[in-house]
């Protein structure tokens, strides 16, 4: 890529007013040029449109019915006329400089197909709560331990990834984003840019804070998805066993949470004698409180506010 790329961003939008104006700042004061911006907003009936109306032509944006987040962006990135694509949920923030650090990295990497970078997570007022738990690249270890390394907003992908991966799932709320760097890293080159670019906000209303059990199921099948694969590298299914046991393991720990104690349990027994270590100690542990029903997940939420209020105290 011998010239600056264009970057579109999109951003899908439902009743996000009282973070949307701060998501789309983010974006269009930025220190790069070659940026495309559109939101697509759901209908929302709160006070996004004013704030739309409030950004003119600094955005192009569309407020109609859709299918939700997946759906929206699919449509926006349909639009997009950029080289590399990416999007902004309307409660997350980009980093002043985020956007020339990666066309930078992909001007002088041209074989990488999609980079991400470090992120933080962020109260309501924008106060960093704590760093989102990157890790460098490796295909074989997202698979296997289960586990999200590559935060959504700091993430970013060419527009050639989509002609063999597609777009998003649309049948997918709460794991789209992994599901789709499951599905891309198959055929395409990752890397990890060691730079903060972007800040993710959790409240009460965020779909990661409020949907733990749906998440939990979602994980689930994009797994059972991923290795029904008649066309997985011999490397990746050596992995199955202990990747489907991973993620029974984090859907049984988001089931709990999420006050979904069957589903828990189920889960919880299919990890059963695969996971080991930490995992397995604290999955022994969370069967323990199922068989307790309601009061067992009463006393652990009390136990874990304990624990959050004491972090936040010693973090400020």
């Amino acid at each position: 890529m011998s010239v600056a790329p264009q970057v579109s961003i999109v951003t899908p939008s439902f009743n996000q007013g009282e973070f949307i104006e701060r998501a789309a700042e983010s974006v269009l004061s930025q220190d790069y040029q070659a940026v495309e911006y559109l939101i697509l907003d759901g209908g929302s009936t709160d006070g996004t449109l004013d704030v739309l109306r409030r950004l003119g032509g600094r955005v192009r944006w569309v407020s109609e019915p859709d299918r939700g987040q997946a759906h929206a962006i699919n449509k926006g990135w349909q639009q997009a006329k950029g080289e590399v694509l990416a999007w902004l949920n309307a409660d997350d923030l980009y980093l002043p400089g985020a956007l020339s650090r990666v066309a930078a990295f992909f001007q002088t990497n041209p074989a990488v197909d999609i980079v991400y970078g470090d992120c933080d997570y962020i109260d309501l007022d924008d106060r960093v709560v704590q760093p989102y738990p990157t890790r460098p690249y490796d295909y074989i270890e997202l698979v296997r331990e289960a586990i999200d390394f590559i935060p959504q907003p700091a993430a970013f992908v060419r527009r050639r990834v989509l002609e063999t991966t597609g777009l998003l799932d649309e049948t997918l709320h709460y794991v789209l984003d992994y599901d789709y760097w499951l599905r891309a890293g198959l055929r395409h080159t990752v890397a990890y840019l060691p730079a903060r670019l972007a800040a993710f906000r959790l409240h009460p209303a965020s779909k990661t804070v409020g949907s733990e059990a749906r998440f939990g199921r979602e994980l689930v099948e994009t797994y059972r998805r991923l290795f029904a694969r008649a066309d997985l590298p011999p490397q990746v299914r050596t992995v199955e066993r202990q990747a489907l046991a991973n993620a029974h393991y984090m859907a049984a720990v988001r089931c709990f949470w999420g006050g979904d104690l069957a589903l828990a349990r189920e889960y919880g027994r299919q990890a059963w004698g695969t996971v080991t270590g930490y995992r397995a100690r604290k999955l022994a542990a969370l069967l323990g409180l199922t068989v307790l029903g309601r009061g067992g997940l009463a006393a652990a939420r009390v136990v874990r506010a304990r624990r959050a209020t004491h972090f936040s105290g010693r973090t400020g």
